[in-house]
């Protein structure tokens, strides 16, 4: 395909999306859970964290920088109307922003490609015979740092009255505005092991009176510890921690790169990764959409002391295809199950009514995706066009969706993402897919798009 069909294709896409987003229909009011909820954001830039490392050490990059902006319009939430006292339906637009800039220093040899055009042309995950220098003899040795952060701003437009000047509109801050940044230390022994240490800071501001935003008057910040590392190409280890308690813990297995040892895997066998993460999610607290209790009959009037937390336990499968780079094929199944029994808050109507027990779907997320190069497998670079559709489950979806009832939602995705070696684009508009509600539930019923550039060497 030439260059004039892929801008062609882009246009077209572009204008795609942008109808979906001038549909307005489905503004929703709802209370904010996922935002408040600071073990789900860590998740979330965790993972965005994972996501982008693995390009890295993939792609063999010295240098990666990645700007994405993401915007959902028809937003509205319940705000307290400081005149009167009661909750209000306010109408917010969703900005989401994510930066992260990574940079890798070789303190032993180095990539064996001497450009970036050459590393990627070798494919990923290739291992190199210099690096098989022994495990006492090191021929591959890279010190990263790493800067991410992530930011939901919800704002919206007001109107402001200049007299002889006439009326400007301008940008209210009239909702919490939330921060979640990474800074990581990285160190590749290759092809033996890698490890990613730091802090994940968490921060949430509240808006002063007249809609203006102080940076430094932080209202809730948490300060958590993790680390990210691999053994053996095969063998994933993740945790992160606060000072009190480990919040989260995944071990993952490769199994391709596992069975190595043992035997040569079929070229085309796709890449079969087996995740099982235990995680802090439910906590008692007021943004919760369920109450946590011992046992059946718990009143739910308690006390700060008297709180309890749940775990969730999850057992997930990924699969990737990658077709001669032509054709790229992934899927992903999710089971769950909490540790605790899990009240529905919609449920309890008085301080003594224990509620409705929440029934867990055993599976939590299936996704599915294929996407299709446009240019010439032999090349770095790619034209790639995907889509996908998926299923996820979740104890709020039932307060944030739009229409219907259950605590399932159906959805998909379109992406279209261009790039050379050194540089790219991409364009994604989603609606209900799955990846979007687990790090955001409250866009449920609401369309997102979103852009992305990045740079690299």
């Amino acid at each position: 395909m030439n260059r004039k069909r892929i801008i062609e294709l882009f246009i077209l896409i572009t204008i795609f999306i942008t109808i979906w987003l001038n549909s307005n229909i489905f503004a929703a009011v709802y209370e904010a859970s996922t935002l408040h909820n600071a073990v789900s954001r860590s998740e979330t830039v965790q993972d965005l964290f994972s996501e982008r490392w693995k390009l890295i050490e993939e792609q063999e990059l010295y240098f990666d920088f990645y700007g994405k902006l993401n915007w959902v319009p028809g937003f509205k939430i319940n705000t307290i109307n400081k005149g009167t006292g009661e909750k209000e339906a306010v109408d917010m637009r969703l900005i989401r922003t994510y930066g992260s800039v990574t940079v890798n220093y070789p303190i032993i040899g180095g990539y064996e490609g001497k450009t970036i055009a050459e590393r990627m042309r070798k494919g990923p995950g290739a291992k190199k015979k210099s690096e098989e220098g022994g495990l006492w003899k090191p021929k591959n040795l890279i010190l990263g740092f790493t800067a991410t952060g992530f930011h939901y701003g919800l704002t919206s437009e007001t109107s402001v009255d200049r007299g002889d000047a006439g009326t400007e509109s301008v940008t209210d801050y009239k909702y919490t505005q939330f921060f979640d940044d990474i800074f990581a230390a990285s160190l590749l022994y290759r092809p033996y092991f890698f490890i990613h240490g730091g802090v994940i800071i968490n921060n949430q501001i509240e808006p002063n009176d007249d809609g203006t935003m102080d940076y430094g008057n932080s209202t809730n910040r948490t300060t958590r510890y993790f680390v990210s590392s691999n053994l053996l190409s095969f063998l994933n280890l993740n945790a992160a921690t606060t000072k009190d308690k480990v919040e989260s813990i995944a071990v993952g297995l490769i199994i391709n790169n596992g069975l190595k040892f043992f035997m040569k895997p079929p070229s085309l066998l796709p890449r079969l990764t087996v995740t099982y993460k235990k995680l802090a999610l439910f906590n008692d607290e007021p943004y919760d959409p369920v109450w946590v209790v011992k046992s059946k009959g718990t009143a739910i009037n308690l006390s700060d002391s008297e709180k309890d937390s749940a775990d969730l336990h999850t057992l997930s499968l990924l699969i990737e295809w990658d077709l001669l780079s032509r054709i790229f094929i992934a899927g992903f199944a999710e089971y769950q199950k909490p540790s605790k029994t899990l009240i529905e808050k919609r449920t309890v109507t008085s301080d003594t009514d224990p509620g409705e027990e929440v029934e867990y779907a055993p599976i939590r997320e299936m996704r599915a995706s294929l996407g299709y190069n446009f240019l010439s497998a032999g090349k770095p670079s790619r034209a790639v066009l995907t889509f996908g559709l998926s299923r996820y489950w979740d104890v709020a979806i039932p307060v944030h969706r739009e229409s219907g009832e259950g605590y399932t939602l159906t959805g998909g995705f379109l992406e279209f993402k261009w790039e050379s070696p050194w540089y790219g684009i991409e364009l994604k508009g989603a609606y209900n897919y799955s990846s979007e509600l687990r790090k955001l539930v409250e866009t449920a019923d609401k369309f997102m798009i979103e852009t992305s550039i990045f740079a690299r060497f």
